[in-house]
């Protein structure tokens, strides 16, 4: 008979752990308020509320991150499952951030489409419940129920608009090749575990040694969770379903998903290849440079030939994960440092850029080709010039953030030795630039005869969104040194342990 081991938690250590998640505590709180209340106020009442409610939980979760990060953040929780670590608390911080942003516009949104407003933000909510979940992963089983719990919340908010074709469409590729994503990450996670006998992350980065690169489990199961992965930041050739489905959500839902999720996937891919499986760089390295090279080929050449901004976007999305993952091959705390401020830049270029798109939906629709936005410029100035400063910061013009991102990718890259992938990615940088500059060109195009196909309705959110993100997409870039630095803080917890 085997005697059963004795797990000894007290009182003390549950709010100890209760502590190091203070931030996911907050916005879960906010969540299970927020159902509460849509099932007991009157229906002219729940959207407004629950919409209050929202900001509050997460602004509480940025102040809660914030107050720890600056006064000293602590470790692991909940028997190494999860952490409060700086890594942790960096993105968590962003995913606040990020949800406030998203809240605000889809507020104005769906009142002008003539949605219901409460659930999409519960179900925002529950998205950035896991995405922060991801980031504070400390085992393998942690990080898929993240991943799980994002998902499923993206898959009904994508099918949100339930009386348009598209909308459902949407919902209905993003479950099945989600699905499959899925799939292979948590086969993979089975293999892995079936060869180092742990899903702690820290126990596997101390038993996967460089000798173990000979164990088939371990191979096939990189190889496995590598493939899913991709599908998550939406890297080639895993992002066919990327277009579809931004094409076909509603603008919120495509703007929260095109930075926040990429967000989440990286701090996932962070968490369990530069640190659980760092020994097993140059075998995952191989696949991860291969889906970064294809990634910024395919993204930039596909975005010159589409009609829709949110296919452009799109495209743009693919191309600049490919970026991205410069950093993580280069690894080290320059790299890991530098994939952060690009991250953190990024929310900022893109979601900016689909929050000027959100103000030119209406009734009909949403307003997302290149026509509709003939003469922005001269028909609402603000919002012309700040699409401007998204499409230059996003193309990597001096002075805005995008630039400082790249400078700081790309050097990582050349100092770790990827100088080829550097050199590609330099180069499709500057094929990118023509289609960011197609859209100044209907952005600033003189014509009075312009169309004006949904006329601008009280759109007070959205605009205070897109103004909060052009001034950070412009301040970024001076005070790059101070956010790098923050970068390098975070990094730190992924290189403790080598």
């Amino acid at each position: 008979m085997i005697a059963a081991a004795q797990v000894t938690y007290t009182a003390a250590q549950a709010w100890s752990d209760l502590a190091q998640i203070g931030p996911i505590v907050a916005v879960t709180v906010a969540l299970l308020v927020a159902v509460v209340v849509d099932l007991l106020l009157p229906r002219g009442l729940r959207g407004p509320v629950v919409t209050v409610i929202a900001i509050v939980g997460l602004v509480s979760a940025l102040a809660i991150a914030a107050y720890r990060l600056v006064n000293g953040y602590g470790g692991p929780a909940y028997f190494r499952f999860v952490s409060g670590d700086a890594f942790a608390l960096f993105f968590e911080m962003l995913f606040a951030l990020i949800g406030v942003l998203a809240v605000i516009v889809s507020s104005s949104y769906v009142r002008r489409r003539g949605l219901y407003e409460a659930e999409l933000q519960v179900l925002t909510l529950a998205a950035i419940v896991g995405m922060m979940s991801l980031a504070a992963a400390g085992s393998l089983v942690t990080v898929f129920l993240g991943l799980e719990l994002l998902s499923i919340a993206l898959y009904v908010s994508c099918g949100y608009n339930r009386i348009e074709l598209p909308s459902q469409e949407s919902a209905a590729k993003y479950l099945i090749i989600g699905g499959f994503a899925s799939a292979f990450v948590l086969y993979g996670m089975a293999l892995i575990y079936g060869a180092t006998g742990t899903t702690v992350l820290s126990d596997i980065a101390t038993r996967v040694t460089s000798d173990s690169a000979g164990n088939p489990l371990l191979l096939l199961g990189v190889l496995l969770m590598g493939v899913g992965f991709a599908f998550k930041v939406s890297a080639a050739p895993f992002h066919m379903w990327t277009p579809d489905v931004y094409q076909g959500a509603p603008l919120p839902v495509t703007a929260f998903m095109s930075v926040a999720t990429k967000a989440a996937a990286f701090a996932m891919i962070l968490r369990v290849f530069n640190y659980g499986l760092g020994h097993l760089g140059p075998e995952w390295q191989v696949l991860l440079a291969f889906t970064a090279a294809a990634s910024m080929v395919v993204g930039n050449l596909m975005a010159i030939v589409q009609a829709s901004l949110k296919r452009m976007l799109a495209y743009s999305g693919v191309a600049h994960a490919g970026y991205i993952l410069v950093g993580v091959l280069a690894g080290g705390r320059a790299g890991v440092a530098a994939v952060l401020f690009y991250l953190f830049g990024y929310v900022f270029m893109n979601f900016g850029a689909f929050a000027v798109v959100s103000t030119l939906s209406g009734p009909a629709g949403d307003g997302d080709l290149y026509e509709d936005l003939n003469g922005l410029a001269y028909r609402n100035p603000t919002l012309g010039v700040l699409m401007s400063v998204f499409m230059l910061s996003l193309a990597g013009f001096p002075p805005m953030v995008g630039f400082f991102g790249k400078v700081f990718l790309f050097t990582a890259g050349i100092s770790a030795g990827w100088t080829w992938l550097v050199v590609l990615a330099v180069l499709t940088s500057v094929v990118s630039v023509y289609y960011y500059f197609r859209v100044l060109f209907h952005v600033w195009s003189p014509l009075p005869e312009a169309p004006v196909r949904f006329a601008f309705g009280p759109v007070r959110g959205p605009v205070t969104v897109v103004l909060l993100a052009g001034v950070f997409a412009v301040a970024l870039g001076p005070l790059s040194g101070f956010l790098l630095q923050v970068g390098l803080n975070g990094a730190a917890p992924l290189l403790s342990g080598r």
